[in-house]
């Protein structure tokens, strides 16, 4: 019998509430984890039923501390936030840095991410400077896929792929209340956007749940098994590109953090904070949260 080691964190948590933030298991033994081979980690994620679970292997390349590999519960991932920070946050809390290092490098399978330790919970990524990509305007097809009126869908701004690392078709909604009553249908989105750069949509509104926030989201993924994540790194990046570049918030200027609230509607309030760096232009997206410590424990599988 092989036992492996994981911990469970949430990540992206608000201290107001007492359960939120998007759940994680990292299975944090590099030993233990290359005794199995993908399709049992691909098991492994489905068993633990989270939006991801995490798999920390060695790393062949001199600049970085771990290799981190990212499993939804249908398929393998070459890049996730939350899975990003819950993971540097777990290899400091099992030793594989020391209490005073500041910044390490991960392999992820879209290349290296550096994360930065800003306090001993809260753990910030770069993402890539963010790319805009299409523009969709066919908002009766569209609002089909979510569940809501045509008339739900503001027409200030458009509705667009946005990425920072994974493209994300942003979708600005009228009103919180909108985007509270969505309903998904994960066929229908996967059937409408198959020959666009993701099927991952974004619903977004500058009406919020806490005045602290700036906008409130929701992200459905169900080309990746996730029909709704409580809270998504990937996205926040080019979440808050997307407001900044159309200036929903209606700012003098520019690279000030934007608060991004997620996750109420699945009880799992949740809080991320996108910052876009500018030099002459936009050259990278700071993501930055708050992990938890949750549970510690051990997997067993049959040699």
């Amino acid at each position: 019998m092989i036992t492996l080691p994981y911990v469970q964190t949430s990540v992206f948590v608000d201290d107001r509430y007492a359960f939120g933030g998007n759940q994680l298991a990292t299975f944090c033994e590099t030993k233990a984890n290359a005794q199995i081979s993908s399709e049992i980690m691909q098991g492994i994620a489905l068993e633990m039923n989270f939006s991801e679970t995490t798999f920390i292997e060695q790393s062949k390349l001199e600049d970085c501390t771990a290799k981190v590999r990212i499993f939804t519960p249908a398929i393998e991932l070459p890049f996730a936030g939350h899975p990003t920070l819950g993971t540097a946050f777990v290899l400091k809390h099992k030793g594989f840095l020391s209490p005073s290092v500041t910044k390490a490098n991960l392999e992820l399978g879209i290349g290296v991410i550096p994360v930065e330790y800003t306090s001993p919970d809260v753990v910030r990524m770069i993402q890539s400077a963010p790319q805009y990509l299409e523009k969709l305007s066919n908002r009766t097809e569209l609002a089909k896929t979510v569940g809501i009126p045509e008339s739900a869908i503001a027409t200030d701004y458009p509705m667009q792929y946005v990425s920072t690392g994974h493209p994300f078709l942003i979708v600005p909604l009228v009103s919180l209340d909108a985007v509270q009553q969505a309903q998904p249908n994960g066929s229908l989105i996967l059937q409408t956007l198959k020959n666009q750069p993701s099927s991952d949509i974004v619903l977004l509104s500058t009406e919020t749940v806490n005045t602290t926030s700036d906008v409130h989201v929701r992200m459905f993924a169900p080309g990746a098994g996730v029909l709704e994540d409580p809270a998504t790194g990937s996205a926040a990046g080019p979440i808050g590109a997307y407001v900044e570049h159309h200036n929903l918030l209606h700012r003098d200027a520019k690279g000030k953090s934007i608060i991004i609230e997620q996750g109420y509607e699945m009880r799992r309030p949740s809080q991320l904070i996108a910052q876009v760096v500018w030099e002459k232009a936009a050259t990278n997206v700071l993501v930055s949260g708050k992990v938890k410590l949750m549970a510690e424990g051990n997997f067993y599988i049959e040699k």
